[in-house]
């Protein structure tokens, strides 16, 4: 057997090259860690939601820790205003003020509801019936936030009345749902 001994010295040195390399680029320069302890739970948020006078009759159900209100029986006849006056109350049931805004997440307008809403509107009043802000829902356009609104502590709250006007060609296929995000700043 014939051995090339240039190139076998060749391949040793490679060899022993990539293993320096190799050991120097897996050398360790630093530990870092990441500690969450405890991860708690939360006591509860202090604006929450509570029944209005109207809540009833809107069908409102309060659930998710006062957090989610969800009316299944808000409606109104064609033609004509129909108002829910007092369906939920917005209460800081917390020592320091915080500032609310309600704005529109989404909406689906449902048969021909497009051209058969006038409009929705969302209006926030205080415990002494003083208007705070208003949101309106328009379906061709112009649709609105209520703004950022103080609710003081030591147990404010806003009533928040819906008024929904249907024109008078509206039937009853026709429908909305209107999903609203309150948002708390503190």
């Amino acid at each position: 057997m014939n051995v090339n001994y240039k190139k076998s010295l060749k391949l040793v040195t490679l060899l022993i090259t990539a293993l320096i390399i190799g050991t120097a680029s897996a050398t360790i320069y630093n530990y870092m860690d990441m500690l969450a302890t405890p991860i708690n739970v939360k006591s509860a948020y202090e604006v929450n939601f509570y029944d209005g006078n109207d809540t009833i009759t809107a069908g409102g159900s309060i659930t998710n820790n006062r957090q989610t209100v969800t009316f299944t029986g808000m409606e109104g006849a064609n033609g004509s205003l129909a108002t829910y006056s007092d369906p939920v109350r917005i209460c800081n049931n917390g020592s320091i003020s915080y500032n609310v805004e309600v704005t529109k997440d989404s909406w689906t307008l449902n048969g021909e509801a497009s051209t058969t809403l006038n409009y929705v509107n969302i209006t926030l009043y205080d415990s002494s019936d003083n208007f705070v802000g208003c949101m309106s829902l328009i379906p061709s356009g112009g649709n609105s936030t209520t703004g950022a609104y103080d609710l003081a502590g030591s147990h404010a709250w806003w009533r928040a009345q819906w008024d929904i006007l249907w024109f008078a060609n509206a039937t009853t296929s026709d429908s909305v749902n209107v999903d609203l995000e309150i948002i708390v700043h503190d």
